[in-house]
């Protein structure tokens, strides 16, 4: 008999599955979740959207939505990882493109217009400050470590436009506290804001 025994049945391969398609639809339903979410803390403030309510909105059993999110902290966090994510990004691009060839409170207005336009993202901040003061540990630090990167980037951009002497790091400290400020009165305020004249000031 021979050491290997063709009658024997044989294991079958092993085929290589391709996950991509299966990672892709997760990140599709983390989207749909995203923004359904969104949607209902828009409508509902954080405290009054359950995850219930999230998995209803986003179409999805409330199994799919636990496999994603297995509290509804893990989803606040993501939530406000993008929208502070989204303002990052708004300073950041000011900052680097920022040019000598405009006056600086023209530059100032440019930021001030990048992020107060949407209504709907003034809503979600107030919304995850609202959270981070009334106990979510994790989102207040998250917001702290924000605002110092928001201070830090707007440094930079003010020591582009202004003069060598100026007060930079203060001047930063104003500018991201109005723009908290800014972003509440758009909600509560009919007026209109006056950004030409607030940026003026600011930079002269």
């Amino acid at each position: 008999m021979s050491a290997i025994d063709s009658t024997a049945p044989k294991r079958p391969r092993k085929i290589a599955v391709d996950r991509k398609p299966r990672d892709l639809h997760s990140r599709e339903t983390r989207e749909r979740i995203l923004r359904a979410a969104a949607r209902l803390i828009i409508n509902n403030g954080v405290a009054n959207t359950s995850l219930a309510d999230i998995a209803r909105e986003a179409r999805i059993s409330k199994g799919t939505l636990f496999y994603h999110y297995p509290s509804k902290g893990d989803l606040v966090f993501d939530i406000s990882e993008r929208h502070m994510s989204h303002i990052t990004e708004k300073i950041f691009r000011w900052v680097k493109n920022t040019a000598g060839s405009l006056p600086p409170e023209k530059v100032l207005r440019m930021v001030y217009d990048l992020l107060l336009t949407s209504e709907k993202r003034a809503q979600i901040h107030v919304y995850l400050v609202q959270e981070a003061l009334t106990g979510d540990s994790s989102l207040r630090e998250r917001f702290s470590q924000e605002y110092r990167r928001w201070r830090e980037l707007v440094e930079q951009g003010l020591q582009k436009i202004l003069p060598p002497d100026g007060e930079f790091a203060t001047l930063a400290r104003i500018i991201v506290a109005t723009i908290d400020g800014f972003l509440l009165q758009s909600l509560l305020v009919t007026e209109q804001i006056p950004l030409d004249n607030v940026a003026r000031y600011l930079t002269r």
